[in-house]
């Protein structure tokens, strides 16, 4: 396995913001991932895991950690149930599901893998189902060794797992799904309305995907506009006019913009906001915004 060094992160992430890699590396199997734990250790630095990069915001100048980016992609199926890997992309797995008669398109939309929905247990308001609705077991990298978690032990909540609340956090290998069956035609079809349906109400362009989390029920985007920020713009980062829970790179935006506009919101929002995306700072750990207590 290549461990590369000092590698660009913005053409990583959905929102094109970030400096550059200490390391980076992309395993592609169990031994390449406890290889590369292994080489953090010895160069006593974090590691952090990377999907897709849709949630995920790097801090400008080089970021002093191991960047891994799973990309072991099988999927294996018996019945309804399968064995994914969880580099494999969450749409592209939807879409081959779906001409098999199998009915993941509740998930249709949702930007990254398989790995990054489960470790924030991905899901979307529109169809109220979540990543954790298919899931029976999670294979993990645990503190060094390997351990598969059923479902009752994975701590799943709206959009939070035990994984998420980890230190460090543990990498995600292999997910037991059970899959409902369907006509593939009538999958296809829900799959249709759903990506329309965020074509019309979420931008495309330079976004990290929702900001914050829903607040007892209230969209975060509803507080938001409450708030008067909709539009509200810092730097090179705008929140949204199409969806305020969205923050926009116009192409010239830094880490600590988003930073800014993250703090103002939650400083700002008369509720306590709690922040979805991942700000990771230099030293390679997740900055912590602190909730609002208005």
């Amino acid at each position: 396995m290549e461990i590369a060094e000092h590698v660009p992160l913005a053409p990583k992430t959905t929102m094109r913001i970030g400096g550059t890699a200490r390391y980076f590396a992309e395993p592609t199997s169990q031994e390449e991932i406890e290889e590369a734990v292994a080489f953090a250790e010895e160069k006593n630095i974090p590691y952090f895991v990377l999907g897709s990069g849709s949630n995920t915001i790097f801090a400008d100048g080089e970021v002093q950690a191991l960047i891994l980016r799973i990309k072991a992609d099988t999927v294996e199926r018996e019945g309804n149930t399968l064995r994914v890997q969880t580099g494999k992309n969450l749409a592209m797995l939807i879409n081959e599901l779906a001409e098999q008669g199998l009915d993941l398109s509740p998930l249709t939309g949702i930007p990254g893998t398989v790995g990054g929905a489960l470790f924030g247990n991905a899901g979307q308001g529109p169809t109220g189902i979540w990543m954790d609705s298919f899931v029976n077991s999670v294979t993990a990298l645990v503190a060094g060794r390997w351990r598969t978690y059923p479902k009752s032990e994975c701590g799943f909540l709206y959009r939070e797992s035990l994984f998420k609340r980890m230190d460090p956090a543990p990498i995600l290998w292999e997910v037991s799904l059970t899959i409902p069956l369907e006509e593939p035609a009538k999958i296809a079809k829900e799959v249709e309305r759903l990506l329309q349906k965020r074509i019309e109400t979420q931008p495309h362009s330079k976004t990290a995907g929702s900001c914050f989390k829903a607040v007892a029920g209230t969209p975060a985007w509803k507080l938001i506009d409450a708030a008067g920020l909709r539009g509200e713009k810092i730097g090179g980062v705008e929140i949204a006019q199409k969806h305020a829970n969205f923050l926009l790179n116009d192409g010239t935006a830094t880490f600590a913009d988003v930073v800014s506009v993250v703090e103002k919101v939650t400083q700002t929002v008369n509720a306590p906001l709690e922040v979805e995306m991942r700000l990771v700072e230099q030293d390679g750990r997740v900055r912590e915004i602190e909730e609002s207590t208005r």
